[in-house]
Parts: C-alpha cells; sequence; structure tokens
C-alpha cells in the first residue's frame, strides 16, 4: 500500500528507538552509580569518628569520650588542659566549616573563599575595627599566657588545629577547592566581634532616626519608639545640612546581611522561678536565644568532666567555653541586654588638612592611618588604608577607586564608638569563670569580668537562689547615653565620659515574687527612677511573661515547655478590639465582600494565637503589613523597606496605634487618605485583596502555615548548585514575631520566609540535672552527610524536646566509645 514502508525496513527503526532508550537508561544508571560513588566517597572522607581510638598530639593521658544518641560528645578527661585540647578536636570535627566562617565574618576575610561578591562585606567588617581589636587581643593573651583561661585557650585552639592538620577535610572545602588556615588566639575575637555587631541594634537604629530626623524633623523623630514605650531620653537637635550621613552606612548593613553566611544573634527569652514557686522545690530555668536560622544550627554542646570541674554546656563555633550551661550546683542562660553600646560622631575636618579632625579645645588632631590587605579569590589583592579618630574607626570613607561626586567628597568623616573595641574586653575569661564559680558570689565575680556585648545573665542554683545580672561595662548615664543621635565630634560635649563601676549595673536577687525574667526589655525593679536608655525588643514577649508569671502557681518543666512554645499576641488582640468595629465589608469590590465578611468574623473569634491552623493569624499579620505601609511608606520613601524589618518599626506602629493626632497618620501621597481610620481601612482592603488573590476566595483556608515557611539554609546554598541538598526541609511551624515562640520573618511578601527563631530550647530542673531537656533546631553535626546533621529537625518543628544526659552511669554505657591517646 503506498505510504507503508515494508516490514524488513519498519524494523531497525523499531530497534534503534530501544537502543536509545537502553543507552539513556544506562546513562542514568551510571549516573546514579557515579553520584552514589562520590557520596560514599565525600561521606568517609569527611564523617566523624565516633568509635574506635585516636591518636592526639598534646595530650597528657587519654581522654574517654562517650557520644550519645544525638551525637553530643561526653569528655572525661584527668585534667582540664586534656578535656579542651579533646573538646577543640571533637567541635572542629563536626563544625570546622562553620568555625571558618564565623571567624572569617569578623575578620573580613570571606572574599579569600568566595571572591569579589563578597568584597564589600568584609571591607565594612574591616571598617568597624575588628580584627584591629583581634590582633590587640591576640598580643594581650600572649602576655596573659600563665593565667589559667588563656592556657585552656591554646588548648582548645590546638586541638582545632590539630584536626586540621591530620582530621578528615570538610565537604564544603572540597567543593570549593580550598583548605581551612589554623586558628589563633585572634579568631576569638573574631567571633566574638561578630557576635556583638548583630547585637547591636544601634546600627541600623541611628541611622534610620538621623535620616528620618534630617528629612522630616523633630516632630516626626519624637513620635516614634527606638527604645522602650515612654521612655525617650532628651536629645539635641541635629544641623540640618548633615543630616543623612549614616545612609550609606544602612545601605552597608543591608548589603551585609544578604551575604553573611551565618545567623545574626537577635534576641532571647529566660526565666527562672526559685524552690517555693517549684514544684520539684528546687529552682527551674528556661532559655532561648533568639538568632538566625542556618545549617548548620549555632551551637554545640558537650559534656566535659575533669577533676577540676564538670559542665555540660552550649558552645559558640570558635570559643571554648560555654555561653549557655550547667553545672552540677548551677545553671544560666543569656539574653540580649540591648543597651547602648554604639555612638556615631561627626567629625570636622581641617580645611587644610583631609587627615586631620577637631578635637575640642585640644586643636586639629591627626587621623590615625591603617592599612589592610583583603585577599580576594581569584583576582589581586586589594589594599585598604582606613582611618580612625579618637573616637574610633571612620566607618563612611569612600571605598577605593570610586569616583565621588561632589556632595559626597564634601561629606564630613563620621567615627564609631564601640564599646567592645575597649582593648580590656576579653568575654573569654567572664565565660570561663562561669562554668567554675561554687557560689553565688563567685558567679557575680565572673560575671563582673564581662565588657561586651551587653547581656542579661540569668542564674540559678541548688541552694535555692535566683538572680539575674546585667553584665558588660556600660556607659555612665544619662550623660554617656546620647542614643539615636548623629553627635558632635569636634565640640567636646558629647565625648565619651567613662563606664560605670559593674556594682551599679542593674541586677535582681532573689526576689520577693520568687521569679526573675528577661525578653530583651529593660530592668523595672523597685527603686529603679528611670529605665537604662537601649534599643530594646518590642514589649510583648516581656507582657507575655509577666502574664505568665505574676501569679502564686508552682510550675514544672512540662508548664515551662508551655511557655517556651506559646504563640498568644495581647497586644494583637488589644488592636483588634478597636479596630474591627471599621472592617466593614461594603468597603471591597462586591465580588470580595462574602470572604470580606467571613474574614472579619474570624479575626472577631480568633484567640490571638500564631499555630500553624490559625486563620487569624494569617489576617492579622497581613492586615499589620499594610497597615505599617500606610503609616510609614510615603514619608520614608526608599528607606522604608529596611524601616518595615526593624523593632523600631514595630515599637513605634505599636504606639502610634493609639496617637491618632500624630503626623504620621497623614498621607503625603494621597491626602484624601488621611487619618488613622483611612490607613485601617486601606490596610483591609489590601489584606482581602491580597490574600483571595494568593490563597483563593475561601478565608477559612487561609491558616498560617500557608504563609509561612521554615527552612534553614547552608551557607553554600546559593553559591554552589548542590548546595541546596545541605538545607533542611522546608516546614510548617508555629509561632509569629514577638511571639514567646518567636519566629522572625521579613514583612511586604505574599510567603513569610522565618530567618529567626529559638537557637536551642532549654530547661532544667536544679532538683535532678538528669531530667534537663533540650533541643536544637537541626542537629549536632556540621556535616550535611551525617545522621546527626538534622535529626532533631522533626522534634523541633514539633515542639519536642530530648534529655541531656548528665549520669555518668548512663553515659559510660552508651555503644558510640572513642579513646583519644596521646601521641
Amino acid at each position: 500500500m503506498r505510504g507503508h514502508l515494508p516490514i524488513a525496513l519498519r524494523l531497525p527503526v523499531i530497534n534503534t528507538r530501544v537502543l536509545i532508550s537502553l543507552k539513556w537508561a544506562f546513562a542514568v544508571l551510571l549516573l546514579v552509580a557515579v553520584l552514589g560513588t562520590l557520596g560514599a566517597w565525600a561521606l568517609y572522607n569527611a564523617e566523624p569518628q565516633r568509635d574506635g581510638q585516636l591518636d592526639l598530639p598534646g595530650l597528657q593521658k587519654p581522654v574517654s569520650v562517650f557520644y550519645d544518641a544525638w551525637g553530643v560528645p561526653h569528655i572525661d578527661a584527668r585534667n582540664d588542659h586534656d578535656a579542651y585540647l579533646a573538646l577543640g578536636y571533637l567541635h572542629a570535627q563536626d563544625r570546622l566549616f562553620q568555625m571558618d566562617m564565623l571567624r572569617r565574618i569578623g575578620a573580613g576575610r570571606l572574599s579569600e573563599l568566595y571572591g569579589q561578591e563578597t568584597f564589600e562585606t568584609d571591607r565594612f567588617f574591616r571598617s568597624l575595627g575588628i580584627s584591629r581589636f583581634a590582633r590587640q587581643y591576640a598580643e594581650r593573651l600572649e602576655q596573659q599566657s600563665e593565667e589559667p583561661h588563656v592556657k585552656l585557650i591554646h588548648a582548645y585552639q590546638a586541638g582545632i588545629n590539630s584536626y586540621i592538620e591530620s582530621g578528615k577535610t570538610p565537604l564544603e572545602y572540597r567543593l570549593l577547592l580550598a583548605r581551612p588556615d589554623y586558628f589563633d588566639a585572634a579568631d576569638i575575637a573574631h567571633v566574638m566581634g561578630y557576635m556583638a555587631y548583630s547585637f547591636a541594634e544601634a546600627f541600623k537604629t541611628d541611622a534610620l532616626m538621623d535620616n528620618i530626623r534630617g528629612n522630616l524633623g523633630e516632630r516626626h523623630a519624637r513620635d516614634l519608639v527606638p527604645s522602650w514605650p515612654d521612655s525617650m531620653p532628651p536629645r539635641r537637635a541635629v544641623d540640618s545640612e548633615v543630616t543623612g550621613l549614616l545612609d550609606p552606612l544602612l545601605k552597608q548593613i543591608v548589603k551585609a546581611e544578604q551575604q553573611v553566611p551565618a545567623g545574626q544573634f537577635l534576641g532571647s527569652n529566660a526565666w527562672t522561678v526559685n524552690g517555693k514557686r517549684s514544684l520539684s522545690g528546687s529552682p527551674l530555668l528556661a532559655n532561648d536565644p533568639h538568632i538566625g536560622y542556618s545549617a548548620p544550627a549555632v551551637w554545640f554542646e558537650a559534656h566535659l568532666r575533669t577533676p577540676e570541674h564538670e559542665v555540660y554546656g552550649h558552645f559558640l563555633a570558635g570559643i571554648p567555653f560555654p555561653l549557655l550551661g550547667q553545672t552540677r550546683r548551677h545553671a544560666w542562660g543569656l539574653t540580649m541586654l540591648m543597651n547602648d553600646e554604639v555612638d556615631f560622631y561627626r567629625e570636622r575636618v581641617n580645611p587644610d588638612n583631609p587627615d586631620q579632625v577637631r578635637a575640642g579645645d585640644s586643636g586639629w588632631q591627626d587621623l590615625t592611618i591603617h592599612e589592610e590587605v583583603i585577599k580576594v579569590r581569584g583576582q589581586e589583592d586589594r589594599l585598604l588604608r582606613m582611618r580612625s579618630s579618637r573616637h574610633g574607626p571612620i566607618i563612611n570613607d569612600p571605598a577605593p577607586g570610586v569616583a565621588l561626586d561632589a556632595e559626597t567628597a564634601a561629606r564630613p568623616p563620621v567615627s564609631l564608638f564601640w564599646s567592645f573595641l575597649n582593648i580590656d574586653n576579653d568575654a573569654a575569661q567572664a565565660f570561663y569563670g562561669l562554668a567554675r564559680a561554687k557560689s553565688m558570689d563567685e558567679f557575680e565575680q565572673a560575671a563582673a569580668l564581662h565588657s561586651s556585648p551587653g547581656l542579661n545573665l540569668i542564674y540559678a542554683d541548688v541552694e535555692d537562689n535566683i538572680a539575674m545580672w546585667a553584665i558588660g561595662r556600660l556607659k555612665r548615664w544619662p550623660n554617656s547615653n546620647n542614643s539615636y543621635s548623629l553627635l558632635s565630634g569636634s565640640s567636646g560635649r558629647d565625648d565619651f565620659l567613662g563606664y560605670q563601676p559593674f556594682s551599679a549595673n542593674p541586677r535582681i536577687i532573689n526576689p520577693s515574687s520568687g521569679h526573675i525574667f528577661s525578653a530583651n526589655n529593660p530592668y523595672t525593679e523597685a527603686g529603679r527612677r528611670r529605665i537604662m536608655p537601649g534599643y530594646y525588643a518590642p514589649s510583648e514577649r516581656a507582657e507575655r511573661l509577666a502574664e505568665l508569671l505574676n501569679n502564686e502557681e508552682q510550675f514544672d518543666l512540662s508548664q515551662f515547655k508551655d511557655m517556651q512554645l506559646d504563640t498568644r499576641k495581647p497586644q494583637a488582640l488589644a488592636m483588634l478590639d478597636d479596630a474591627l468595629p471599621l472592617l466593614d465589608h461594603q468597603l471591597l469590590s462586591k465580588d470580595l465582600r462574602a470572604p470580606a465578611a467571613r474574614a472579619a468574623e474570624i479575626l472577631s473569634e480568633w484567640n490571638g494565637t500564631f499555630t500553624r491552623e490559625q486563620v487569624g493569624a494569617t489576617l492579622f499579620q497581613r492586615w499589620q503589613d499594610h497597615l505599617m505601609q500606610a503609616l510609614f511608606a510615603d514619608e520614608l520613601g526608599e528607606q522604608f523597606d529596611v524601616f518595615r524589618n526593624t523593632d523600631l518599626a514595630e515599637k513605634s506602629l505599636y504606639s502610634l496605634y493609639w496617637k491618632p493626632s500624630s503626623p504620621w497618620w497623614d498621607n503625603r501621597l494621597q491626602p484624601i487618605m488621611d487619618g488613622r481610620q483611612a490607613a485601617i481601612e486601606q490596610a483591609w482592603v489590601k489584606t482581602i485583596e491580597s490574600l483571595t488573590d494568593e490563597l483563593g476566595i475561601e478565608p477559612d483556608s487561609w491558616s498560617w502555615s500557608r504563609v509561612t515557611r521554615l527552612q534553614h539554609e547552608h551557607a553554600l546554598s546559593e553559591r554552589l548548585p548542590v548546595g541546596r541538598f545541605f538545607d533542611s526541609r522546608v516546614a510548617a511551624v508555629d509561632g509569629g514575631p514577638e511571639s514567646l515562640n518567636s519566629m522572625t520573618f521579613d514583612t511586604g511578601v505574599g510567603i513569610y520566609q522565618i530567618k529567626a527563631g529559638p537557637s536551642t530550647r532549654r530547661l532544667i530542673d536544679l532538683a535532678d540535672l538528669d531530667r534537663s531537656l533540650g533541643i536544637n533546631p537541626m542537629g549536632q553535626s556540621g556535616n550535611p552527610l551525617d545522621p546527626h546533621y538534622r535529626d532533631q529537625n522533626e522534634l523541633f518543628n514539633q515542639g519536642r524536646y530530648r534529655s541531656q544526659l548528665f549520669d555518668w552511669q548512663a553515659i559510660q554505657a552508651l555503644p558510640d566509645q572513642v579513646t583519644l591517646r596521646p601521641r
């Protein structure tokens, strides 16, 4: 038949198709086999050793290490030196790449690994002066080499360097075709410097307040809440011609946040009750520091025992002493103090010498010139020329080789005063002492050694003491706390006047209420006439803790669990009670009136919780987003995108909501929409329009889980094609911004990507330390192929906990045991 080929001619076509299919199948199988082989090779070449024997140079005696079911090492050593040498080796075995990233951030050395893309971030951190301080810190430790804490720092770093020398190379370095450098004493300061920087809310807040005061005037600035509601200190007027000097800093901060491969330290909860308030008869302590999420998780847990001391601690990468911990006689936790550690000074330049500035009555003073080199992978080294005044580093010098317009060239230099850079700052010595204290007095003496960053140190012990201290060197105030303003560097009127003695720092010791709490709020104990200036968190968590603790109830750890997982926001309900009469469905177009009416009904029945099934949480958060935009966007312009995701914005919104006469309610773009009522109604219309567009027409399906997602991202997630495989799976979780179970995200988007929250949850009962509970958002290991890399992730997402072993009889029966031998 015409159009048909003979059978003999058709058969080869069929065979060819089969052959092609077989080739593809073979290629796929070969690829799978190759990937499997590479995966097995990578696992073998990076997997931590958790059984058998290891030779470790520098040990004086053998060390026994017992790994529990979660990969936590329990280190049993015959002396402190060997314990910390072993800790350094084991910490590096699980977290070397993370340790390297944290020190590189503070040191401004990311470009050695990542090339040009991180050069500006490195230049920014170099400009803060951390690397210069770190060199001075290392020199000071060298002079104190016989001090006990310095000996243990060196032992810990010797352990890290032994692993770098002879251990397995972490997978990330193999993918980057790189090798880690050895660690030295300066790296302690590099890590602490990044921690202190991310604690310092002033870097953003002062820049925003300077911009607002300059562009909008003092009346607009006065209605904002950078500190604590109704606690604004008096501020001097600023000359209008010098406003905007901190705008470049704000841009650098935003860019750095996008590029830094580690989470920022954002806030925390901690509370304790004494024996009378505890069902066990002994104090209870809870702590959950809020830090940016990443993979691996922030904290490394380890348990050390020697004849000298014993501690179960949470260790920050590269730091040898636990920042959080418990011993057989006491437990402690931390929150951010949020004190004012940062000031910015506008310097007056000598018109005849650009490297001189006015120093009050002393006349012109030379700026100190520093030269540093940034190594950039694949490119030539970059030489930086940086300057410092008597106040501190100049932070707005232009980048080398950049052409300047006349306005930029004429801008006066701005210098940074930062308490962290004080030459006497040695946080490591303080944390060394906290773990070894044998009484509350000794604990307080150790706490007094801490300089920066400012922290709240919450404490409980077996003698039924509970306490909290503000630790860090605090400026003499009010005269040396000039928050929220760009200060005069030339007149002398704003000069730093020194620090107050530790004995004057706020503290609470054994209060009659039987409880103490901190949620990054100011100290409010009786007799304190004024609140210390600072950059405190919004008041919601503190108000909720006060509500839960201010009673005669006795507590156990199960109730403390419920508190840590609490998601109720009373301030949200207060705003809704006022706004609901204005949320009229008739404001919407006809096709959206039915869903708008149902949404208002849901809000009227909402209990203020942010659990994943709640629709009210979705409605409130989206309405709050649009209300914030209606309130601030027209005045702030391009700065609004930065402003909207700060504590300053949330505190100011909650305050201004109840101030309808504030000029912020004026609508500069649409005067017809002036006033609070118009803004509330406009926000409601946009809420319904956006949610129906994104989630459909049925409000009952708009659950919190549909608009939030949590994923812990690895430092290589967006830098290498395989990096996404190192991230955690996407999950829905309970919690919202500033609920006790705090989940922080950037707003102004349809899906809220949770970026920070509890970095660990700890619950301690001093009646029985074997009942201590904790959870890690990911796992102990930093190796993406290790079973302990993410084995706690699902438990964390579900609000569950695991035991923290403290009983050596049970520990010594664990199957995974390593003996470290002297070599």
